[in-house]
């Protein structure tokens, strides 16, 4: 058995794993990061980032390097499939599109060479007062706290909350990146479109580079073994417009993802269990809707930190109680735009046309201010500076 002098071990290297790792880094907290791959990567997947976890990567000091790194959004528009406008709508604080591997090598170059492991799969653990972590390569860590960042699919989640599913949406999701001649119209929007059972969404991560993102209902996937992916995908999107039939042409057929979408139902009643604790994915997991899985595992990062900084007894229950709420109206907001933006028939069709276009733009950027709100992390920093200000008095 190998027992390393780490007080917390960090499970799973995403983006929430490594903010976390960094976060425990700025605050001198020790701590020792698996990832069970043999490198820190993420393929073929863009990400939008916006303001609330870049004022987080602001704290942390890499917040202008993921800038430089990504591509800025000024607004959202809101189309049929023919590209026809029903709605534009700016954003009211920035927004920035990245691959999620300029993410991912920018805070993994922040880490030291020895607070992290990788090809290190997780096997089991026995979660008590000493969580012990065994890995597939048969060897054994301890450690006083765990913090599980390993996902939807969280192997971990399984061994302690077994009774926690995954909620299938019932709709499957291709994801994909191409090089694109991308127009002064493409170059700082968000565009999504809707037509029936099928959506599109699109944004530029570079100046040459679009990724993109096709949604549609399972039950109507019927692709033939025979015919390969790209092709079917052409068909599908066939009464688009012609320039999302060139992004899915242009698009690597190896590089494209395909999942069905899903998330993690907000019924559970913690985020821990004795010594581990969960972030991101791997308890509240949700559709990609909002934009807003990555920045909101990013939010419980910081905010985990904090709250281990603060050594309290009820370190857990301070951090699930902080982001609790605001986990909860992701969630669930992500889940009704999902269930809402795939229509039937045409009559429903016009329905939702009628609401996309109608529907004040104030609504929109309400929802969205609510959605990038940390004013609770700053309140949190400034009553801890607060009372460190009175104990130097």
């Amino acid at each position: 058995m190998r027992t390393p002098k780490n007080k917390i071990g960090i499970i799973g290297g995403g983006i929430g794993g490594l903010t976390m790792a960094l976060m425990l880094k700025r605050n001198k907290i020790d701590f020792k990061l698996f990832e069970k791959s043999n490198e820190f990567k993420e393929v073929g997947a863009g990400i939008g980032i916006s303001s609330n976890a870049l004022k987080i990567f602001d704290k942390l000091k890499i917040g202008n390097e993921i800038r430089e790194k990504g591509h800025l959004i000024k607004k959202t528009i809101l189309a049929t499939e023919k590209l026809k406008v029903l709605k534009e709508v700016p954003f009211p604080e920035e927004v920035y599109a990245i691959h999620r591997a300029s993410i991912i090598d920018t805070i993994s170059n922040k880490l030291d060479k020895n607070s992290f492991e990788l090809n290190k799969e997780l096997e089991s653990i026995e979660n008590d007062e000493i969580v012990k972590v065994n890995f597939k390569d048969n060897t054994t860590f301890e450690f006083n706290t765990l913090i599980a960042s390993d996902g939807i699919n969280s192997t971990i989640r399984k061994f302690i909350f077994p009774e926690i599913e995954v909620r299938k949406t019932h709709q499957i999701v291709w994801r994909g990146i191409t090089d694109f001649e991308i127009d002064s119209d493409l170059k700082h929007t968000y565009y999504e479109l809707f037509e029936g059972t099928l959506r599109f969404l699109f944004l530029p991560i570079s100046d040459t580079k679009i990724f993109w993102l096709a949604v549609q209902e399972k039950k109507n996937f019927n692709k033939d073994l025979s015919s390969s992916l790209k092709g079917y995908l052409l068909k599908t999107y066939q009464n688009f417009d012609q320039k999302i039939l060139e992004m899915l042409s242009k698009t690597d057929e190896n590089s494209i993802l395909e999942n069905e979408m899903a998330d993690i139902k907000p019924n559970y009643k913690n985020w821990f269990s004795k010594n581990t604790v969960f972030i991101g994915d791997s308890i509240h997991a949700t559709t990609p809707n909002l934009g807003q899985g990555a920045c909101q595992a990013i939010e419980d990062a910081y905010v985990l930190g904090l709250c281990l900084k603060s050594n309290s007894k009820a370190t857990f229950s301070n951090y699930q109680n902080l982001r609790l709420k605001k986990v909860e109206y992701v969630v669930k907001q992500s889940w009704k735009i999902g269930k809402m933006s795939l229509t039937k028939n045409s009559v429903q069709t016009k329905i939702l046309y009628l609401l996309l276009k109608y529907l004040p733009k104030s609504q929109y950027q309400k929802r969205f201010k609510r959605l990038i709100d940390i004013e609770y992390i700053n309140e949190i920093e400034n009553t801890t500076a607060n009372r460190v200000a009175r104990r130097g008095n």
